[in-house]
């Protein structure tokens, strides 16, 4: 009966430790997440649709800044 009770505290250890390692690893990759997410982009609205979007997203055009939606691009309307 000794034995039993030494492996089943053994397993809870286990199973306890791979808890806090399993926490640790979610702290950081929340960290890493509010990190990147932290810095502002700016938002441009496209000429054509009138939709605001990432200047990343956006095409710089003589005209202003335009979408990548093809629709967008050709003049149809949605």
């Amino acid at each position: 009966m000794g034995k039993v009770i030494f492996w089943i505290v053994v397993v809870f250890l286990i199973l306890f430790v791979l808890r806090l390692y399993n926490a640790a690893k979610a702290q950081k990759r929340a960290a890493k997440q509010k990190g990147a997410k932290a810095t502002p982009q700016l938002m441009v609205r496209c000429v054509q649709c009138g939709v605001f979007l990432p200047e990343p997203d956006a095409r710089a055009t003589a005209s202003g800044y335009r979408c990548k939606d093809p629709a967008c691009a050709t003049g149809a309307s949605r």
